[in-house]
């Protein structure tokens, strides 16, 4: 299993975001900043407007931001707006299967615990955690922050 590169690119963009609060920031930015192709990130960026994580104004001091605390967004909310509702194995995915062996199968209930606790994993670590702990949990990672603007 791994995360995709879509997914990566979802929490790096937030996480960016949450960097800089009450701020809104330039795609542009955005990607320049976390190394991020900027064609990929606006599509990105618009799965995570709709999925209610960000929030977008365009025009004349437009831009993106968080739509909630960065405690509030977790992984799993993150992955599952760009990447979709999560099964390990196809009988998870729902009745579109048509596993013949469902109905008997053995395993069933231990994919689906194994899901469950992954699914709790996830719903256990916020953007808040990407900026107060870093991943590791072993020493804040200093997140860029948007550059000051001064009047002329």
């Amino acid at each position: 299993m791994h995360v995709s590169r879509k997914a990566d690119y979802a929490v790096r963009a937030l996480s960016y975001l949450a960097g800089n609060p009450g701020k809104r920031v330039l795609i542009s930015e955005v990607a320049q900043r976390m190394a991020i192709p900027r064609a990929f990130l606006s599509k990105i960026m618009k799965e995570l407007v709709e999925g209610g994580l960000a929030t977008s104004q365009v025009g004349p001091g437009g831009g993106y931001s968080l739509a909630a605390a960065p405690s509030d967004i977790t992984f799993r909310q993150i992955l599952e707006v760009v990447e979709g509702t999560w099964s390990l194995v196809p009988c998870q995915d729902g009745p579109e299967d048509n596993c013949i062996m469902l109905d008997r199968c053995s395993q069933v209930t231990i994919w689906d615990r194994i899901r469950a606790e992954m699914l709790s994993v996830f719903d256990g670590y916020s953007l808040d955690d990407v900026m107060t702990q870093g991943l590791t949990g072993a020493m804040p990672i200093p997140m860029p922050r948007a550059p000051e603007v001064t009047a002329p």
